[in-house]
């Protein structure tokens, strides 16, 4: 594997180079939770802001439960500048909306 290849996996917790997937890699620090929400007997979404590189992010990301018991990031999610948020949250009300017409926020 490359030095730019990332593993990819169940296993893959760590990458073999940095990226902006703070997530999975090493030298991003959660700094807080704010949703742990149960998706399914194997899966966690967690919504959290994370540090990264001297930055924060925002990281959307769904965990998995190891053989072990333990949860780890998996690759499935988004990471992104706070900034981004108002924006997002206003196409998530959108596309809220268009399933189910009675949404209103």
């Amino acid at each position: 594997m490359s030095t730019t290849q990332m593993k990819k996996g169940r296993g893959a917790d760590t990458l073999t180079t940095p990226t902006t997937r703070g997530n999975v890699s090493t030298d991003a620090s959660s700094l807080v939770r704010f949703l742990d929400l149960v998706k399914n007997s194997k899966e966690r979404l967690r919504v959290e802001a994370k540090e990264y590189r001297g930055n924060t992010y925002i990281d959307i990301r769904v965990w998995y439960v190891t053989d072990e018991g333990d949860y780890r990031p998996s690759g499935k999610g988004v990471m992104f500048k706070p900034a981004l948020i108002a924006e997002l949250m206003r196409g998530l009300a959108l596309a809220a909306r268009s399933v189910d017409p009675k949404e209103t926020n």
